[in-house]
């Protein structure tokens, strides 16, 4: 709705996808990027073909999340690494290819991070996930810091939880869209390194 071409990845997605044609629709073009983020050597290919093909990335979102919930005495050596290698893995090295790769060369970017009322509130169950939520929130405030001098800003947003949201509802798909535009927006560019409550009003700070 704003006029940006988008790239969609996925673990499994092709140019059929229905969002694709609902993307089209608007007057831009869009791509299907399908790939394992936990994959770094894939995630390379998929930063090289996606610029090679729409030129550059402007807006990297970084919103693929797992969320098995296993008790701290039951989580094994698998359910540990599935979780962080998604959560956290991921998308710094996603971040990382992106910016070596068209963001510093272009001079501009804006990455925006989605996290979880667990990164800093953990619930229970969800210990790892938590854990890995909170290093999204601190991976935030290293891209800010440190990529700051080629005009490249990183920000977070939380998601929503249903149990103890004052709001009494769950965040509709368009605000969190909205909050994320938000954050790209070059009218707001002084904003770096913000973590942005989108959640009801389950976190205040």
């Amino acid at each position: 709705e704003y006029g940006a071409d988008v790239i969609v990845n996925d673990l499994k997605i092709d140019e059929d996808a229905p969002v694709l044609s609902e993307i089209r629709a608007q007057g831009v073009r869009a791509m299907a990027l399908p790939g394992d983020i936990t994959d770094c050597a894939k995630v390379n290919e998929m930063v090289d073909k996606a610029v090679a093909e729409m030129g550059r990335i402007d807006v990297l979102v970084n919103n693929a999340g797992a969320y098995p919930a296993l008790g701290v005495l039951d989580v094994t050596e698998d359910h540990f690494n599935f979780v962080v290698n998604v959560n956290l893995k991921g998308l710094f090295f996603m971040t990382q290819a992106v910016v070596k790769k068209s963001m510093i060369p272009n001079n501009y970017g804006r990455i925006v991070n989605i996290s979880s009322c667990d990164g800093k509130n953990p619930g229970r169950g969800v210990a790892i996930y938590s854990a890995a939520k909170a290093g999204v929130i601190s991976l935030t405030k290293s891209f800010a810091l440190e990529l700051a001098d080629y005009d490249i800003n990183s920000n977070a947003r939380w998601k929503d939880a249903l149990p103890s949201i004052p709001s009494r509802r769950l965040g509709k798909l368009s605000e969190i869209a909205e909050s994320v535009a938000f954050l790209c927006n070059d009218k707001v560019s002084y904003i770096n390194g913000e973590i942005l409550d989108v959640n009801g009003g389950i976190i205040m700070d």
